[in-house]
């Protein structure tokens, strides 16, 4: 394929490249609910499928969108992903089924067989064999303050001792060898699940790899803001017991979660400096997430 830039180009030009797409398309529309790529649903007669344009991000976590579109063809293959249709050039696109249903949202997690079906696909999840493909919470921290860093991202001044905690944390979840050494989503937040009325399909598997099950129970605890008596729940319903030392090792994979947070609005205020202006201020968010880091509350 000749190099082409997708920023010049009409969303309907991309269609015409997908050949599933181009043939019988009706509209297309943008979904919401991602920060970090442009998503499109296309409709044709027969059926809908997603049209994701992809951010630069991965470039700066040592991560293939080959490797991810394997990935999301090996979950479909599971049954909880949608299928891959097209992806001769994943880097700059590809294109999935469509999943009719909705996103997750934050009153489902009252129901107790939404609760159940997320903790099923995240065991799935975890129990996925992709041994090449390896995405740690420290991989993504400190690959989007790499990034921040060439992009001359200012540091709040408070990040040093931040990152020395989240040193120690690594260090000691090394020993972990049962926990620590499985495949995650990365990114498996209530926006990324799709409730189909019997089914749950996960998306957006672009930070997928080999890390640290603990960081991904966090994921929705602590952007829902789970009390005490709600997070011991939720380990007992992936673990099916709660010991105290697991309890104390998920406190402080939320605080590893918040230090992702800042490092990941860091890094796209300066990706997105020169782009036209939208309504997330990236920067400002992260120095929101730094302040309530220091004020010892770990959710957003």
């Amino acid at each position: 394929m000749s190099d082409w830039k997708l920023k010049d180009m009409k969303i309907e030009e991309i269609i015409g490249l997908v050949p599933e797409l181009n043939r019988k398309f009706t509209q297309y529309e943008a979904l919401s609910g991602g920060f970090s790529n442009q998503t499109f649903k296309v409709i044709t007669e027969p059926r809908s499928y997603v049209l994701r344009l992809n951010s630069k991000q991965n470039e700066y976590l040592n991560l293939t969108r080959q490797s991810e579109v394997e990935v999301m063809r090996k979950a479909s293959q599971m049954g909880i992903a949608p299928e891959v249709i097209y992806a001769d050039d994943p880097k700059r696109f590809f294109v999935t089924t469509y999943s009719e249903g909705r996103m997750l949202e934050k009153d489902d997690l009252q129901t107790k067989t939404i609760r159940t079906m997320i903790m099923d696909r995240l065991k799935s999840i975890h129990r996925m064999d992709i041994a090449q493909r390896t995405c740690t919470p420290y991989d993504l921290i400190f690959g989007y303050l790499k990034g921040a860093d060439l992009f001359k991202v200012k540091q709040p001044q408070e990040l040093k001792q931040i990152l020395g905690r989240v040193e120690k944390i690594a260090y000691k979840r090394s020993d972990d060898k049962t926990y620590n050494n499985k495949f995650c989503h990365n990114d498996s937040f209530l926006c990324n699940m799709i409730f189909t009325g019997d089914q749950l399909q996960i998306i957006d598997w672009e930070l997928s790899g080999i890390g640290d099950i603990f960081f991904e129970l966090t994921l929705i605890p602590f952007s829902n803001r789970f009390n005490e008596a709600e997070e011991r729940e939720w380990l007992t319903m992936y673990f099916g017991r709660l010991e105290e030392d697991a309890f104390h090792i998920f406190q402080d994979m939320k605080f590893v979660s918040m230090v992702r947070e800042v490092a990941w609005g860091m890094f796209y205020s300066g990706l997105t400096k020169d782009e036209p202006a939208n309504d997330f201020d990236y920067y400002k968010f992260a120095e929101y997430c730094v302040q309530r880091i220091e004020n010892g509350i770990y959710s957003i």
